[in-house]
């Protein structure tokens, strides 16, 4: 394998290669893939592919790997006061990032049902690490958003961020479950989600009892 002498190929060349095989993974699995049609739509042959990165699996991995950058690619700090500009500004960042990398997204969401045995541990540990990334920045969003709050208990700020974090968590575990299987969807439906999730958060910031109810 020589990923330095792939490294070193024009921008051009080194996109080409790249595309070909993001759009690949995307909309096949690991299994159904075919390298034939990579090297046939990028104009290289299999053994130059191979001699870049070792294998089918090598290239998977890397693939996977840019795919995950370019969708966690780090925006700057969000600018807003309100708690939900804060939010939806952040959200719409990373709406933004999936509609400008459709492929790298479909790779990403093959490869989260990927059951392929043979790349399960890599493709667990990229996932895994840019999942952790993406989490941290989710925290600091957050941490400012709640700044823009006027909460009860300054003292209990603390357990206010976990909890709404762990909720903000569970509605979009359960949209990313909804719509796994046609992702595009999801975008499509975005306002609505958005507004759903306004409504979650309203429930959660200013409860659903009267205040002196028992």
């Amino acid at each position: 394998m020589s990923l330095e002498t792939f490294e070193k190929l024009p921008a051009e060349k080194k996109e080409r290669i790249l595309s070909a095989g993001i759009r690949e993974f995307s909309r096949n699995s690991y299994k159904d893939a075919n390298t034939d049609r990579i090297t046939k739509e990028c104009q290289i042959s299999k053994g130059i592919l191979f001699h870049y990165f070792g294998s089918k699996k090598g290239f998977y991995l890397y693939c996977l790997e840019r795919s995950m950058e370019r969708l966690v690619r780090d925006n700057g700090e969000v600018t807003g006061t309100d708690f939900y500009v804060i939010l939806f500004e952040s959200m719409n960042r990373k709406l933004s990032l999936c509609m400008q990398y459709p492929d790298e997204m479909h790779m990403v969401n093959m490869a989260s049902r990927e059951t392929a045995t043979e790349i399960a541990e890599q493709k667990t540990e990229v996932l895994g690490r840019y999942m952790a990334a993406v989490q941290s920045g989710s925290e600091k969003t957050l941490n400012a958003a709640m700044a823009a709050l006027t909460l009860r208990s300054k003292e209990k700020r603390q357990i206010a961020v976990k909890g709404l974090h762990i909720y903000i968590r569970a509605l979009l575990n359960n949209w990313l479950m909804q719509y796994q299987q046609t992702p595009d969807l999801f975008f499509a439906r975005s306002e609505q989600i958005r507004q759903e999730m306004k409504d979650y958060l309203d429930l959660m910031l200013y409860g659903i009892c009267k205040e002196n109810a028992q």
